[in-house]
């Protein structure tokens, strides 16, 4: 066995001095490699770097998350709360018909804003960052950045909340003193907008409808009897990207009218099989080729050491241990033309980022290879390099010792 482990290391210590005595031969077919795999690389780099760039958009935007109901309907309580439990829902809240979620602001300079959105939140939702408060009970709203733009108020300020009725033939005015609990983001909602607790939301649709509503300070109109309460829309978001085609047509199939933005994830995907295809189309055919020129290279080689190789049967080498020295040079090929690669695809791809540096955030990249896609498709270069000398193995193993004696 220890003699074994001393030829084995004779063999490779006899390819990588071979290798270095020819290096222009090693170069060359370093260069080879590198020809093939360093563009593999950029474009394997870029198809990941646009494609997780894209992604990542995609999933720090939470509308793209969000599954939007188009019509009233009437959905109960059991069912949201089935609805709630689905591990493909990430956020759910009910809110009133669109004609009841509306009310005019005014700040305490005297701007004001008409038939602002009233859009129903809770704990968990997406649209709100971690640093915004998110309303609570009968006093508290947040505002879109361009609501809040318009009547120039930030978080902390206070504004008032008006909303009209008619009941008994006569006009009536609703005050409500609301504080402004957070400013959202202006890239998480477009438009005049006020996210509200869903009991506020709630009394003003009670109020609306005539009804008597204490928690408002509202004693006049009809004693309103809560019985099983049944909203007309909802407020939902999947939990990731992938769920919101799936969560969709779930509720397409119960019937309810609901549209997302499947446009945009389709285009992602749709970058990602198209490069994916080429990729694998051009790695297909680079590869083939430079397989079978490394393989005819390392045979050539083997024929022209064919009494070399002889020379070292005859002293003792063992012929299975011998047939590892083309596989040896092969592997030493390949690691030249890996560092190559490498260096290659290091240059282009800062280029590549510098060039596009303007259009991309702090994080992003067009062209990034990850440490584990570059080790595999280094161990993959070294594996197809010693298949590739499969031809020349065979060839020495068919070498006899008396060749060496023979005149050349």
């Amino acid at each position: 066995m220890r003699d074994a482990v001393c030829q084995l290391r004779s063999v490779a210590g006899l390819a990588g001095r071979d290798l270095l005595h020819e290096w222009r031969v090693t170069l060359c077919l370093a260069l080879a490699i590198a020809a093939v795999l360093a563009p593999l690389l950029v474009l394997f780099g870029l198809k990941s770097g646009i494609v997780d760039t894209l992604t990542a958009r995609l999933k720090s935007d939470p509308r793209n998350l969000e599954i939007v109901w188009r019509l009233n309907g009437s959905l109960d309580r059991d069912w949201l709360a089935r609805l709630r439990s689905d591990p493909q829902v990430g956020f759910a809240v009910p809110s009133t018909r669109t004609l009841a979620a509306t009310l005019d602001l005014a700040a305490a300079d005297g701007k004001g804003l008409q038939d602002v959105d009233l859009i129903p939140t809770d704990k968990g939702d997406p649209l709100f960052g971690a640093a915004d408060a998110v309303p609570e009970g009968m006093g508290e709203l947040a505002l879109t950045h361009e609501a809040a733009g318009r009547l120039g108020v930030s978080a902390g300020m206070r504004v008032e909340g008006v909303v009209y009725r008619n009941l008994h033939q006569q006009r009536q005015v609703l005050r409500l003193p609301l504080r402004v609990s957070a400013v959202l983001a202006e890239s998480h909602y477009s438009g005049w907008g006020a996210f509200v607790a869903l009991p506020l939301l709630e009394a003003l649709e009670r109020y609306r409808d005539g009804y008597a509503v204490p928690e408002l300070g509202v004693a006049d109109g009809t004693s309103y009897t809560s019985g099983s309460s049944r909203y007309a829309r909802l407020r939902l978001y999947a939990r990731s990207l992938e769920a919101v085609p799936v969560l969709a047509e779930s509720l397409r199939g119960q019937g309810y009218d609901v549209s997302t933005r499947s446009k945009d994830i389709e285009l992602v995907r749709n970058v990602d099989h198209a490069l994916s295809f080429l990729f694998r189309l051009i790695a297909g055919v680079g590869i083939a080729g430079c397989v079978l020129s490394l393989g005819a290279s390392l045979w050539a080689n083997v024929e022209r050491k064919r009494r070399e190789l002889a020379l070292l049967r005859l002293v003792g080498i063992r012929n299975a241990l011998l047939a590892g020295f083309p596989a040896f040079q092969a592997a030493g090929v390949a690691a030249v033309g890996i560092a190559l690669s490498f260096s290659a695809y290091f240059a282009a791809a800062e280029a590549i980022n510098r060039t596009f540096q303007a259009d991309l955030a702090r994080e992003e990249f067009v062209c990034r290879l990850l440490l584990r896609d570059g080790a595999i498709a280094a161990l993959l270069t070294e594996a197809l390099a010693v298949i590739a000398s499969l031809i020349g193995v065979a060839d020495v193993l068919r070498i006899e010792p008396a060749e060496s004696l023979r005149e050349v």
